[in-house]
């Protein structure tokens, strides 16, 4: 049975649900929850964890990305550049940002979690990052039977639903420096040299999924800055609202719907000559790309995605791609 899909109207209410459980310090409270099956010194820092968090979602500014920004922001994070993170590239400095779609490397079949959202916080010399998946596919992910071990019974499934109310549950955490490249699949270096096969694939998939989301998350940063991006306000429900205010009456119900401008294939006017003497006679389509970019205003480069345009001189036959045969040269 597929999955409902999150829409914007429903992100305040998340958000909302969220931070009150993160902040409950009853035995199914976040707090709890987080910290469960740890040793000491882990379980005290993921309580902490869950209280910043709560702090942090209540702040948040609220994005939802629709399918298509979704879909760009995936496939022109894989194509990313590398590119040093800087504070003005972050629309506010808490937020929590939603896809319409999951996100998740096209190599990793059905190994790995989707991504859906990210809550961020700046702190210090850069970015903490949570990744959330949804609940179900977080439980039918968890339920499913690994090798030497059973699917979990029905009691335990039930036990797992009554810790994990929300519609969101957090998957992994991950930290972006300021001023640094990310250091996708290489971000901290640990010694697996003691670990077991299925340490390792276990760990493998999350270093995958973490990417994923900040590739992701990372590439809706930079195009929500470009013109490109179409942004307008949506409304909580009257009735989600009110339930929102209960919760905390301080809580913004709005959230920012960010869509893209369909500018995807446009003619040249001007310019049938490029380079050196070189005429075109024809016309074809540029696949997206990242550019730099130069602002003087910041004195420095700042990677833009070009979409896909038509390039050649107007009136000129266009080329059909499905002939067209790519030359390597060195």
């Amino acid at each position: 049975m597929p999955q409902q899909t999150i829409t914007a109207r429903d992100l305040p209410t998340i958000r909302a649900e969220l931070a009150t459980w993160l902040a409950d310090p009853g035995p199914l409270g976040g707090p709890a929850v987080w910290s469960q099956h740890l040793d000491s010194a882990t379980a005290a820092q993921e309580r902490q964890a869950a209280a910043d968090w709560s702090v942090s979602l209540r702040a948040a500014q609220l994005t939802y990305a629709n399918g298509d920004m979704t879909g760009l922001a995936a496939s022109a994070g894989l194509a990313l550049p590398a590119y040093r993170l800087h504070p003005e590239d972050l629309p506010a400095p808490h937020g929590l940002i939603m896809w319409e779609n999951p996100v998740i490397s096209p190599e990793a079949g059905g190994d790995v979690m989707s991504s859906i959202a990210v809550s961020w916080a700046v702190h210090g010399g850069g970015v903490h990052i949570r990744v959330w998946t949804k609940r179900e596919e977080w439980f039918q992910w968890m339920a499913r039977p690994e090798p030497g071990m059973g699917a979990m019974s029905q009691d335990e499934i039930r036990v797992m639903r009554a810790r994990y109310p929300q519609a969101l549950v957090s998957t992994c955490s991950s930290y972006l420096p300021f001023g640094k490249v990310p250091g996708w699949l290489l971000s901290d270096y640990q010694d697996t040299t003691d670990m077991s096969i299925a340490e390792l694939e276990n760990r493998a998939r999350f270093v995958v999924q973490s990417e994923m989301a900040e590739r992701a998350l990372v590439t809706s940063w930079l195009l929500m800055g470009q013109v490109l991006v179409r942004e307008e306000e949506v409304q909580a429900p009257k009735g989600a609202a009110k339930h929102i205010r209960r919760l905390d009456p301080n809580l913004l119900t709005s959230v920012r719907y960010v869509t893209l401008r369909h500018r995807s294939i446009h003619a040249e006017r001007t310019g049938q000559v490029d380079g050196a003497g070189v005429t075109y006679r024809h016309r074809w389509i540029v696949s997206g790309h990242w550019r730099n970019h130069w602002y003087p205003s910041q004195q420095r480069t700042r990677p833009i995605w070009i979409a896909n345009h038509m390039k050649g001189p107007e009136g000129a036959p266009i080329l059909d791609p499905d002939k067209l045969v790519n030359l390597l040269r060195r």
